[in-house]
């Protein structure tokens, strides 16, 4: 009710603003601190708008070419024969060429560079060039997610040879091969860029684009109602202001974003295997999606819903307040005089941290904390801004992952114990999370070329986490991206963490 109050305020004191028709004005939550592929974390809409990669997907997700005109796969999955384009060029007009392919691998793969898409690449055992249009990739074991990893944006070796990664100035000047280049970045506000002229897929439909950093959702709405940009992806409870309105266009887009508690298993309590059970029994999902997203999404029971590795039948925490009593009972707790289980004289409680500035995650948060409390476990709600705590050092932290793209991505590096962050700084598993069943699970399914045994192997993953919970997961979330009706080429994808995807082909939106 305040969001729509706010909201109605905001409207009535602004005047409708003009976008000039060669300009494209679209907002989005996140900004991030560079430019790069080589440090892009999915959270980002700006890198593929600079940079392209071999490879690239359509808006079905199938694999097509990019840079890459074509490539040819070894019967043992390990040499990799890239046949590039003669055709592109880098923004600053220096022809692109496989001695670009060989740099850019060679720098994900770098420790120095502190890369955080490394890990899809630590299999590459070597990357010849055999003429300035050919490369041979070589894999030390199968790795099929590969072709995948290949749509990352190419770096340009005669920029950054002889640059430190890290702090080279490129990150907040890029120049890339894609379909816009830069032109000017206001921090914490927006990002310019125009059409590259020389692009090779297509021409570039808008001339001039504006990404805008709006992270508040009540603010895009406003800013979209006035006029101020052409597009966002905007909160599913602001949505009826936009429908009944012949102005704009309301396009649902699936995800494969989830969200979900994550348990620190370094907590005292959280490390005991059945609290972590009952946690996840005593959550009422079903009423999750239809009273806080508006059916905008569905019940999360695991990361691969949304992908091809989602097997048709798996086990589930439903609802079962009882069963969570039960299981704490049997771990040695008991209902003090308040209804409050406690063990050896310490009550059962524990934080939920969350981000402030994510409205989403903090009503979550307040959900889980309710709940939590009719079976008489209290927990405290933390919400502090993004970046002001670590991730890993909380007790609990409602997280958001997932990716469309291959099922390796967003697992393994989530909850292999090798990427657990105490042991590995570019790691994302925050939560510290130790399984035999799931490494063995995630080794064997990323370095497996069969389809169907990949498969069996990412089962096998999804049951050791019923097993073993290290998350409770919430809900897939549906985007709702609400443009003006006058804007054309919009195509919807399956979109990946915080919505990312949206703009996949924004080189054929038009006015």
């Amino acid at each position: 009710m305040f969001r729509l109050l706010f909201f109605m305020i905001l409207l009535f004191v602004n005047l409708q603003a003009t976008i000039a028709k060669d300009t494209l004005i679209v907002a989005v939550e996140n900004e991030i601190p560079r430019i790069n592929p080589a440090y892009s974390e999915d959270h980002d809409a700006y890198i593929n708008l600079v940079f392209s990669g071999l490879t690239r997907f359509d808006e079905n997700m199938h694999l097509q070419p990019d840079l890459a005109k074509s490539w040819n796969v070894s019967k043992d999955g390990l040499v990799y024969d890239i046949f590039l384009r003669d055709d592109v060029l880098w923004h600053d007009k220096v022809k692109f060429s496989a001695d670009d392919v060989k740099f850019s691998l060679d720098a994900f793969k770098n420790p120095k560079n502190n890369s955080s898409v490394y890990v899809n690449f630590e299999d590459i055992k070597s990357v010849e060039i055999l003429n300035p249009y050919h490369v041979k990739i070589t894999l030390s074991r199968p790795y099929p997610a590969l072709l995948d990893a290949l749509s990352i944006g190419m770096l340009p070796k005669h920029l950054l040879e002889n640059e430190d990664l890290n702090t080279a100035s490129f990150n907040q000047n890029p120049i890339g091969t894609g379909p816009y280049e830069f032109v000017k970045w206001k921090k914490g506000e927006y990002v310019e860029f125009k059409a590259n002229e020389n692009f090779y897929l297509t021409k570039v439909k808008t001339p001039r684009l504006i990404i805008k950093r709006i992270f508040d959702p009540s603010v895009a709405s406003v800013e979209l109602k006035n006029g101020k940009i052409d597009a966002a992806l905007i909160d599913v409870s602001l949505l009826n202001i936009f429908k009944n309105d012949a102005k704009f266009k309301i396009l649902r887009e699936k995800s494969a974003d989830y969200r979900a508690l994550m348990f620190n298993l370094d907590n005292e309590f959280l490390k005991d295997l059945k609290v972590r059970q009952a946690l996840n029994y005593a959550v009422d999902r079903e009423s999750i999606v239809k009273n806080l997203l508006h059916d905008y999404g569905f019940v999360a029971h695991h990361p691969l819903e949304n992908s091809w590795a989602n097997p048709k039948n798996f086990k589930s925490y439903d609802y079962d307040p009882k069963k969570s009593e039960e299981l704490l009972i049997s771990s040695g707790f008991k209902k003090n005089a308040q209804g409050i289980f406690e063990k050896d004289g310490k009550i059962l409680e524990f934080e939920i941290w969350v981000m402030s500035n994510d409205p989403l995650r903090v009503s979550l948060a307040g959900i889980l904390q309710s709940e939590f409390k009719k079976i008489g476990v209290m927990s405290k709600v933390m919400a502090k801004p993004s970046g002001s705590f670590d991730y890993s050092k909380v007790d609990s932290f409602l997280i958001g992952w997932g990716s469309p793209l291959d099922p390796d991505f967003h697992t393994f590096r989530v909850f292999e114990s090798s990427q657990d962050s105490a042991l590995n700084d570019e790691g994302w598993n925050f939560g510290h999370y130790h399984d035999k069943k799931v490494d063995r699970a995630l080794q064997k399914a990323r370095n497996t070329l069969n389809v169907e045994e990949r498969k069996k192997y990412y089962k096998e993953f999804i049951d050791a986490l019923y097993e073993n919970p290290p998350f409770i997961f919430l809900t897939y979330l549906d985007f709702a991206l609400v443009y003006k009706s006058e804007l054309k080429g919009i195509k919807p994808r399956i979109l990946g963490h915080h919505g990312v995807g949206f703009t996949w082909n924004i080189y054929e939106w038009s006015k």
